[in-house]
């Protein structure tokens, strides 16, 4: 009976052991607003291709950098283009999150360029962002040569 009793504590230890582990990790993956800015401008072209790269500021991850390669196409208003990015690659001192994203960019009457129904997600992560994703919308203006993107979201 006590080798019975023995392996049934092992069994017991080995599940709270697992137990306790799981547990954080659950609590890692749960959905938190997130938000912060986001400072990028277009780096060079290769074809049809522009390269945008640019530094972060979010208040969860904190500062970091973010890289894109974004395709043009007419946008559903005169003056308008859609701004499409198959890849956005956000990264940070400690792991890096990497998906898609898109939004409209609009030439207005009086000069100024404003981006608007921007919706980045990124779903894939590395390090210790493994595991995690930002889905958000973003919007603003563009100003000597300079996007500045505020945005808003689900860190998960």
């Amino acid at each position: 009976m006590h080798s019975l009793t023995r392996r049934t504590s092992i069994k017991l230890i080995a599940v709270v052991a697992a137990f306790a582990v799981a547990v954080p990790a659950a609590s890692a993956a749960s959905a938190r607003k997130d938000s912060g800015t986001a400072y990028v401008s277009v780096t060079h072209q290769e074809g049809s291709t522009l390269w945008v790269a640019g530094d972060i500021k979010d208040k969860i991850l904190g500062r970091g950098a973010i890289v894109y390669q974004t395709k043009v196409s007419a946008g559903q208003q005169t003056g308008s283009v859609l701004v499409t990015a198959k890849t956005v690659t956000l990264f940070t001192p400690t792991g890096s999150l990497t998906g898609t994203g898109k939004a409209t960019q609009t030439a207005n009457p009086d000069g100024s360029i404003t981006v608007t129904g921007g919706v980045v997600s990124l779903t894939k992560g590395t390090g210790s962002l493994k595991g995690h994703s930002l889905k958000a919308t973003f919007s603003g203006p563009f100003k000597d040569n300079i996007y500045t993107f505020k945005y808003s979201g689900t860190y998960k």
